[in-house]
């Protein structure tokens, strides 16, 4: 019998990603949106790091010009983790104006019965539990 999170990982919708954009993707782009320096670029984003270091290190919630922030959460441990929320701005854009593929579009916003049903008419053998 198949589980669930079976059905899930095959028929449900998701992201297909596309080639990652590194850091000298970033920076190219950014050298040619501000005609600022290479360097001068890499020692701002060198600077924003030891910023946020400096900030977190002190159990500082860290907030960006942009809208995005940094939280510093305890887990059971003792260890740290990092929060990261992105600009609510950002979010909104890129759902208004994603052109990236989906796999699985047409089960975008159906419930966990229909995509169970649609598993189970797939793999009659294996239906799921």
């Amino acid at each position: 019998m198949a589980k669930k999170i079976q059905a899930w990982a095959a028929l449900g919708p998701k992201i297909e990603l596309g080639d990652t954009m590194t850091e000298k993707d970033i920076i190219e782009n950014m050298v040619a949106a501000t005609n600022e320096s290479k360097g001068s670029l890499l020692a701002v984003l060198s600077e924003l790091d030891v910023q946020l270091e400096a900030g977190l290190k002190t159990g500082r919630i860290v907030h960006l010009p942009n809208g995005t922030y940094f939280e510093p959460v305890g887990k059971k441990d003792g260890s740290i983790e990092i929060k990261v929320r992105v600009s609510p701005e950002l979010t909104r854009k890129v759902n208004s104006e994603f052109r990236g593929h989906w796999i699985n579009p047409d089960n975008r916003g159906k419930e966990e019965a229909d995509i169970i049903a649609q598993w189970n008419e797939l793999h009659p053998n294996d239906p799921v539990e």
